[in-house]
């Protein structure tokens, strides 16, 4: 099994976050082939640094949870492989390209995206869903 994961899953599952975050993990941990456009880093180190700043994540916990995301089994994908089907979703829908790269990359692979983003999911109903509808 293939899935997509969207950033927002894989911070909900390092920062620990009260609804989502066990589940996000257990999506993580599953033995399954998990993919992401290669901008998921950069997404999450911008997360990470917010949730700092926000006091959600104490500073003295920076390093261990950096550490924690620079070993998630996700597998990145080169996003110039994406962007011109990405671009034209974005354009189609009227949604942003850093999100519709996710799907791009969802459609080519045949697979579900794992996301928490309740817009992506309704204008992209068909290949998004939330982990726990992929979790079964």
């Amino acid at each position: 099994m293939i899935v997509v994961v969207d950033t927002d899953v894989a911070a909900a599952a390092l920062l620990g976050e009260p609804e989502r975050g066990a589940e996000a993990g257990r999506l993580l941990s599953r033995k399954i082939h998990l993919l992401a456009p290669a901008h998921w880093q950069a997404e999450l180190a911008n997360v990470i640094w917010k949730a700092t700043l926000q006091g959600r994540l104490p500073i003295d916990q920076l390093d261990r949870v950096m550490e924690l995301a620079s070993r998630l089994p996700v597998e990145s994908v080169e996003v110039r492989s994406l962007w011109r089907g990405a671009v034209a979703l974005a354009v189609a829908h009227a949604h942003p390209v850093y999100d519709t790269l996710f799907v791009e990359l969802a459609r080519r692979v045949g697979a579900r995206l794992a996301s928490y983003d309740r817009v992506l999911r309704e204008k992209f109903s068909e290949l998004v869903s939330e982990p726990k509808e992929i979790l079964g």
